[in-house]
Order: C-alpha cells, then sequence, then structure tokens
C-alpha cells in the first residue's frame, strides 16, 4: 500500500505589484498636471495655407511675430550670460596680479611704480599692434578712441570710494562705456586689506583684462598714439567740482587733441590753454589743475591750475 504525501502549494506573494502600482500613478499624475513644465523643444513655425483669409493672414503675422520676439529675447539674455562670464574671468586675473603685485616682497616697488608711471607707456607692444589690425583706416586717433569706447569696460581699483558705492573686492562695477550702464558682477572670493595702493597696469595687461581706470586708459592711449608717431603725453589733474577734488587721468596728443576715456571726451583744441578750458566745460568743474606728465621719456612735475 502505497501512501502518496500531498503538499499545499504557497500561492506567490503579490508584493511586486505595489511599486508597478506607484509607477503608474506617479505617471498617470506627471502627464496631467505638470506637462506645461516640460519643453517639448523649439516652438514649431505656423502653416499658413495657400488659401488662407484675411483673418489667417493677420493671425500668421501675429504668430511670426511672437516667434521673432522669443528668439530676441533668448539671444538678448545669452548675450548678457556671456558678458558676465568675460567680466568675471577678467576681473579674476586683474585681482590676481593686483595680489601678486601687493605682496610684502614687492610693495615697495608698488611705490616706485607710482614715482615713474613713465615706464608703463610702452608702444609698439604686442597687444597695441594687434588691436591696431581691428582699429579702421583712417583717421587714426579718433578710431583708436572709438575702438576703446565701444571694446571696454571702465574699472575701479579694489577699495575706492566712489560716487556709486566702495569698490570691494566681494564685487566689481565695470561701468559699460559703449552702452553708458553699470554692471556688477560677484566675485568668488572676499580679500579684506588696509592701505591698499594704487594698482597701474601696462597697455598689455589693461588690454587682456578688457579695461581699467583712468590711468590705465590714459597710459593705453597714449602708447598707441606714440605707435603711430605722435607725440602724446599722461597728465595727472586734481579736478575742483562740486566742492571735491578728484585726481583724475588723461592723454593729450600733438597739444591738440585731449582724450578722457572714462568721461568719453574727445575734445580738440589749439595748444594745452586752450584744450583745458574746453575740458573744465565739459566736465562742469569750478577748476583743474596739472600735478604731472609724463611719456615714455620724461616726467615732468607741474602745478598749473585752469580755472
Amino acid at each position: 500500500m502505497v501512501i502518496e504525501n500531498t503538499q499545499k502549494r504557497k500561492t506567490p506573494k503579490k508584493w511586486f505589484i505595489i511599486p508597478v502600482i506607484f509607477i503608474a500613478i506617479f505617471i498617470l499624475v506627471d502627464n496631467v498636471f505638470f506637462t506645461e513644465y516640460y519643453s517639448s523643444g523649439p516652438p514649431l513655425p505656423p502653416i499658413l495655407d495657400q488659401n488662407a483669409t484675411d483673418i489667417q493672414h493677420n493671425e500668421y503675422t501675429e504668430k511670426i511675430q511672437d516667434l521673432e520676439n522669443l528668439l530676441s529675447a533668448s539671444e538678448e539674455k545669452n548675450e548678457q550670460l556671456l558678458i558676465y562670464q568675460k567680466l568675471f574671468i577678467n576681473s579674476q586675473k586683474r585681482s590676481s596680479l593686483i595680489l601678486q603685485r601687493y605682496s610684502e616682497r614687492i610693495e615697495r616697488n608698488i611705490v616706485e611704480d607710482q614715482r615713474n608711471m613713465g615706464k608703463f607707456i610702452t608702444p609698439n607692444s604686442k597687444g597695441i599692434q594687434q588691436i591696431n589690425q581691428e582699429i579702421p583706416q583712417g583717421n587714426y586717433l579718433l578710431n583708436s578712441y572709438n575702438y576703446i569706447i565701444e571694446n571696454y569696460y571702465y574699472y575701479y581699483d579694489p577699495f575706492t570710494r566712489t560716487s556709486e558705492g566702495t569698490q570691494e573686492w566681494t564685487n566689481i562695477k565695470a561701468y559699460d562705456l559703449k552702452n553708458d550702464k553699470w554692471i556688477e558682477v560677484k566675485l568668488r572670493d572676499s580679500v579684506t586689506l588696509q592701505n591698499f595702493p594704487d594698482i597701474i597696469f601696462y597697455p598689455d595687461e589693461t588690454i587682456d583684462f578688457g579695461g581699467g581706470d583712468c590711468e590705465d586708459f590714459a597710459i593705453l592711449y597714449s602708447s598707441m598714439a606714440i605707435t603711430k608717431g605722435y607725440s602724446s603725453y599722461v597728465y595727472i589733474v586734481d579736478i575742483d567740482k562740486d566742492g571735491m577734488n578728484l585726481l583724475h587721468a588723461i592723454s593729450i596728443v600733438n597739444d591738440n587733441i585731449l582724450i578722457d576715456i572714462p568721461s568719453k571726451l574727445y575734445i580738440e583744441g589749439k595748444g594745452e590753454d586752450d584744450l583745458f578750458n574746453k575740458y573744465i566745460k565739459a566736465i562742469k568743474a569750478q577748476k583743474v589743475t596739472i600735478v604731472n606728465k609724463f611719456d615714455n621719456e620724461e616726467y615732468s612735475n607741474i602745478k598749473k591750475t585752469y580755472g
């Protein structure tokens, strides 16, 4: 007699169904409620039927205009991001060189640089030769002035007290000379220093950084003018305006053209006296005192006041 052992078969568990149901519900909710948050790519251009009515023509024109406005806004936003990226990179390079020159080992040399600023005027430098290839033919002095205005930014030196506030190392305020507007860019690092000196840059450094302050521009422009055979000096002037005194740097070429890049002034005149009289009216100052002037060969201390 054979006795068969029978065992009950276990029913498989259905635990795997739970995550499947959960995923299905998530997909359903996502498609129903969040479809508008997903981009299906660029909008397709409208189609106009060959036998379209006037109303359809007008609707078609409006849709085309909307697409053009959308494209223009996207291009403007991308261009602004590229400008911020460029300013950020240039400011990092500039601040790195400033810290290098400010190091304790060469602090005394910085003081000597301020006494002998003429050594920064370097005609025929590599950077000047490169940008001269981009400057249009014709009136070199005017065209090079316009080129700087259109392609460079005005930067304050760090820790400078200005009408726009104190220029700190945590951000940089760059003045767009071409479009007459300030752009503020947040920097990555924060540095605190005491008694920070004014740092002067060579023309090639100003070109590389995409801008500079008043003496950087004056040194750059005079270097460019001398490269082409003109006589050009950088003037350090004390401007008395509205009860405030401001040290500023400008360029004068052949005693008949005065260039002030940050103020966007290109003044023609007959001699130094005529130029400064016109300059005082242009900047609406009470008086201007020449402190000194220099080129790449000589340095002169002058105390002459116009008012």
